[in-house]
């Protein structure tokens, strides 16, 4: 994925919730309409999360190879020392990686926890509502 389908994704998702925040869920069908559009933020969401996934593995891998290769190359001495000075910046790098994708993993779990609350109360709300011959 582009880093502008990247922002597009992100821009959408919270374009979604927004809307989804706008509703009072103490409407008439307003869950239904927030739960709609909880969905919709949650596959783009999801979409992000796996992008973020992806490029930690790609850092990490990156970050493991350099240190074999440094390690290999390394001239008679110390290679441990050479090859773990190699891949300073690369830890960093990876360090910023895990961090987004931890957030987009947190945001996608706290998005579906609020989806599954609202198809509970939707489910309740149509067996005491009007609809239901008991």
């Amino acid at each position: 994925m582009t880093d502008a389908e990247l922002k597009w994704h992100i821009d959408e998702s919270k374009k979604l919730r927004k809307q989804a925040e706008a509703y009072s869920e103490d409407a008439p069908g307003a869950m239904v309409e927030v739960l709609r559009l909880l969905t919709a933020a949650h596959m783009l969401m999801g979409r992000v999360s796996a992008q973020m996934d992806g490029d930690h593995a790609k850092i990490y891998a990156a970050r493991k190879n350099t240190h074999a290769r440094t390690k290999r190359d390394a001239a008679r001495g110390d290679k441990t020392l050479a090859a773990e000075l190699a891949v300073m910046e690369l830890r960093e790098f990876e360090a910023e990686a895990l961090e987004r994708k931890m957030f987009w993993q947190n945001e996608l779990d706290a998005l579906k926890q609020k989806m599954y609350e609202l198809r509970l109360r939707i489910r309740q709300d149509m067996h005491t509502g009007g609809g239901y011959d008991g």
